[in-house]
Order: C-alpha cells, then structure tokens, then sequence
C-alpha cells in the first residue's frame, strides 16, 4: 500500500509572525538623513516602432495572412496593415469574416486583375508600409505609374494618387504632353492638368506643336479645349498688338523730345 507523507512546517506564535511581518516591510535605512543621489541614464530613447517591426515582417515575409496576386505574381502581405490605410480593404476583410462559412483559403488570397504590372502593386505594399523603396518613388515607365494610378483609386489611396500625380508631372515635353493630359483626364487630377495647360499657354510654340500633332486627334475633346485655348491666346496677342505699338510710338517721341 502507497503511503503519503506531509511535511508540516512547524507552528509559530502570532506576536513571533508579526514581528517578522513588521521587520520586511520596514526600509533599511544607512545613517539618521535621507541623502538622495543623483542616477543619470541619459535621454530615453525608444527605437521600437509598431510601423517600423510590421515593415519588417513585411520585408522579411513573416506572419502574413493574405496574398495579393497580379499577373501570377504573389506579394504576401499583412491584413492588419491593408486593412488600416485603406477602406477598400478593411470593408472586404470585415465581410469576409462576417460571412458564415466563407473559404478560409479564399479569403487569404486576393486577385488584382484590373493592371498589368505587378510592380504596380509593389509600389502600393511599398506606400502602405512606407518603405524606403518609396520614399524614392520612381516607376520604371509610364504605364506602371498608370497602373499604380488605378490601385489608387481602386483602393481609396489618395496619398498614393498624389505621389503618382508629382512624377506624371516630372519632365513633360511637347511630345508626351498630350498622353500626360489625357492621363489627368481620366483619374480626375484637376490640379496637375490646370498647371500643365497654363505652362502650354504661357508658351506658344509648345501649344501650336501640340495642337497640329496628329496624336491630339485620338483625343477629340482635349484637342476643342488646346483649339479654344490657342484661339484664345491668339486673340489677346491681337489685343495686345496696338497697345505695344502706342508705347513704342510714345517711346519715340520722348527720345526726339530728349534732343
């Protein structure tokens, strides 16, 4: 038969107990005065960054929970970070976790199907960690900027849209003013699109290039707006013309009055 032993430590008395409570919670104390000293740590700095370890998992692919695919390329990603920079996201993620029996293998895979570039949605995952690979944004052509415009607004990115508007307005020539115009038209950007049409009307030889190009044909409305816009300026240079020539006449006068 198993026997069990109990090990009962011996009894104390209760003054003996409150004695030993009273002497742990008393603060040894070295001398009569409280002397404070002075500890200096240096300032507190905290390296540790939510943004910068989720960028980091990001980057070193770890812990993900879905995967955007475009044109068989796969960006393994985290919902937590879609879901907080764009509402498109969060909306889809939320209903899919609602749904009763939705495909768990499903709901972790998202297909991009409306660009062609996967370095476009490279450039999104880029924006949305704020990596340094964006900081330095500089798509390698104009349609993977194009694309990158199209992720934006399919996914409610407007800081993404306004970066992508900055390098659309880089370096335009009279040769590709046209595309670039045509490229605000779609995607709404007023602003670049007013600041490129005054830069054409502020140089004439520009807007008559653009305006007898064959490629503003493919274009019928932007092609009436630079036709309106070159009569236009045409026109103040005929207003213009007398007054000129009034001033000229008037600085003629003056010097012969000077002699």
């Amino acid at each position: 038969a198993s026997s069990r032993l109990s090990v009962l430590a011996p009894r104390r008395s209760r003054p003996c107990r409150r004695a030993m409570s009273a002497a742990m919670e008393k603060v040894p104390t070295i001398g009569s005065k409280a002397v404070k000293l002075a500890v200096h740590m240096g300032p507190l700095k905290l390296k540790e960054n939510f943004a910068d370890d989720l960028r980091e998992l990001y980057q070193q692919k770890l812990c993900t929970d879905v995967v955007l695919v475009c044109a068989e390329h796969t960006f393994p990603a985290h919902k937590v970070a879609l879901a907080a920079r764009s509402p498109v996201f969060r909306d889809a993620f939320a209903s899919s976790a609602a749904a009763e029996g939705a495909d768990v293998a499903a709901s972790r895979e998202i297909r991009i199907t409306d660009v062609a570039n996967p370095e476009a949605v490279r450039f999104m995952l880029d924006y949305i960690y704020e990596t340094e690979v964006f900081q330095d944004y500089n798509p390698q052509a104009q349609e993977i900027n194009t694309d990158i415009l199209r992720l934006a607004r399919a996914f409610q990115l407007p800081g993404l849209t306004t970066r992508a508007a900055h390098w659309l307005a880089k370096d335009i020539t009279a040769g590709d003013v046209v595309e670039r115009l045509a490229i605000c038209g779609e995607f709404g950007l007023e602003a670049l699109k007013n600041k490129v049409l005054e830069s054409l009307h502020a140089n004439k030889a520009a807007l008559s290039e653009v305006v007898n190009s064959p490629k503003i044909i493919q274009y019928p409305q932007l092609m009436q707006m630079l036709l309106q816009q070159a009569a236009a300026s045409g026109q103040q240079e005929e207003e213009d013309e007398p007054a000129k020539k009034r001033a000229k006449k008037g600085a003629g006068r003056g010097a012969k009055g000077g002699k």
